[in-house]
């Protein structure tokens, strides 16, 4: 379908007055780029030609009907009113920006060669500008379609954009829904619209925050559990782990602090041992809501998920409290130390310190606020092992940079984790 001559034929229709207003270009210019990284570079070509001859015609009906064909447009197409005056505006103002930029312009793109003819704006000029706005919007849906082919785990910053796109998309959808019914009230006319607007808006992302955690949190399971396996059974430079974790599969969310490292098969042990409470987690355990309010009853509610390098804690614990101020600490499975091949686990220590507002893997909703001293309950836990389970090997090593309280971190540390070991 994409082959040569069809790469042609849906740039120039894509370009030229008329039946731009139904075809899009994007597939085609997208088909070019990922022949492009199979070594084809007629594709690219065949765009580029076909979006030249359809400005150029669009140019010149134009020029040759002017204001009566325009007229006849608007009447035939009543949606390309906006897209004219907008444009004639901004041709009046900076012609050659727009003739250079159209492209990147959204709709506007549809109807600048056509409005360039009729002000009879002289041909040269014309192509000059037009061109470079050929090769200005052709590239980027042709690097586009290039990348997608080329795969975009190569390319971490795109596979970022990704992972928070597909992350938010409960709260992209509540957003939408929201946005459509306001704009269906002001359509109408409705009474106290920004009233309604607003419980709308409320009430979906009410759902946003219920559907997260009771229908979607599950979703990655069998992937997260695969990841999990294939990690268990690498060696790796314990001071080259990452020592941050995220409320986020992506890592724009403000990070937590992994400051806890045990050597042994299975740390769970260790902290029954030690009179931690085993939690429910959403990703984990299949939780309906019941499930939770019995759990707020017991104060010990299902702890949100954290997620290092993507995957979420295996297993999370509390140390008895209130639902309020807790202690917590989540673990997952990091590898094999590449010195003493031992198993070893990374923990995100910390204390729960009230409720706040915040950001949270693709919602907004209501979580515990972490005190940013991790170096505290680090240092408590280490004492509690020491008093209760004395047999137990602790130190404290320096294993990365100290960390200050700052715009990228809510949390401080001195860099010193707490190693815990069987051995």
């Amino acid at each position: 379908m994409f082959e040569g001559f069809s790469l042609f034929i849906g740039a120039l229709l894509d370009a030229l007055i008329g039946p731009n207003l139904f075809v899009p270009g994007e597939p085609f210019l997208i088909a070019a780029g990922y022949q492009l990284h199979q070594g084809v570079v007629t594709g690219v070509f065949a765009v580029l030609l076909g979006g030249f001859i359809g400005d150029q015609a669009s140019y010149f009906i134009g020029r040759k009907l002017g204001m009566p064909a325009q007229k006849r447009l608007i009447k035939w197409q009543p949606k390309t009113r906006r897209p004219i005056a907008r444009c004639r505006h901004l041709m009046f103002k900076k012609g050659n920006y727009v003739l250079a930029f159209a492209r990147l312009l959204g709709p506007v793109a549809w109807v600048v060669p056509f409005i360039a003819g009729t002000q009879k704006i002289t041909w040269q000029r014309f192509t000059l500008f037009s061109s470079i706005g050929l090769v200005l919007g052709v590239t980027q849906f042709v690097a586009w379609g290039y990348l997608l082919s080329y795969g975009v785990e190569r390319f971490p910053l795109i596979a970022q954009v990704q992972t928070f796109a597909t992350e938010h998309i409960p709260s992209i959808i509540a957003i939408c829904v929201s946005g459509a019914f306001y704009l269906i009230g002001r359509k109408l006319r409705w009474r106290f619209l920004f009233t309604k607007f607003t419980a709308v808006f409320v009430l979906s992302m009410l759902y946003a925050n219920y559907a997260h955690f009771f229908f979607y949190a599950d979703d990655y399971q069998l992937e997260a559990n695969a990841k999990t396996e294939l990690i268990a059974q690498t060696e790796i430079d314990p001071t080259n782990v990452s020592f941050k974790v995220y409320p986020g599969k992506s890592s724009i969310f403000d990070a937590q602090a992994v400051n806890v490292f045990y050597y042994g098969e299975n740390p769970r042990n260790l902290m029954l041992e030690l009179g931690w409470i085993e939690n429910k987690t959403f990703s984990r355990n299949d939780l309906e809501f019941l499930d939770y309010i019995r759990l707020l009853r017991d104060k010990t509610p299902p702890v949100s998920d954290l997620y290092w390098n993507e995957i979420p804690q295996e297993m999370a614990f509390q140390l008895p409290g209130n639902l309020m101020k807790r202690s917590h600490i989540r673990w997952w499975q990091a590898g094999i130390d590449s010195v003493n091949k031992q198993k070893f686990w990374v923990g995100a220590l910390s204390y729960d310190d009230g409720l706040q507002l915040t950001p949270y893997s693709g919602i907004v909703t209501v979580l515990h606020s972490v005190d940013p001293n991790v170096d505290a309950e680090r240092d408590k836990f280490a004492a509690q092992i020491n008093t209760q389970l004395p047999s137990k090997q602790v130190e404290l090593a320096l294993l990365k940079p100290p960390v200050s309280l700052d715009e990228e971190h809510d949390y401080f540390t001195d860099g010193r984790v707490l190693l815990v070991s069987d051995w």
